[in-house]
């Protein structure tokens, strides 16, 4: 008898999909591939010069199974047709979900 070593990767899977559906405000495209919806956050910038400089952080949730090869610096992501460059690490949790910081290129 052989042990099912991911009894919940169909339910992640399945979590996946609903949040890919009904949670994503943003569509976004990696390397010309298809289209798919990503999550966007954009939040004042926390930090030292809040007073000083106007600026705002911004990140990207998404399903890493979308971008394959994606990883910190890359550019081939778009983000509602506009080219952005990723600038933090590409670490995708169990279930394939990952979070990661953005600037848009010019």
């Amino acid at each position: 008898m052989q042990a099912n070593l991911a009894p919940f990767a169909a339910v992640d899977a399945l979590i996946n999909q609903g949040i890919n559906e009904t949670l994503t405000n943003a569509v976004a495209s990696w390397q010309g591939g298809p289209s798919f919806g990503v999550i966007f956050n954009r939040a004042p910038l926390d930090g030292y010069l809040d007073d000083a400089v106007t600026t705002d952080r911004k990140s990207v949730n998404m399903c890493i199974d979308q971008a394959p090869g994606m990883a910190e610096g890359s550019i081939g992501l778009l983000i509602g047709g506009q080219p952005c460059q990723i600038t933090g690490p590409v670490v995708a949790d169990i279930s394939g979900w990952v979070t990661f910081p953005i600037v848009f290129l010019n």
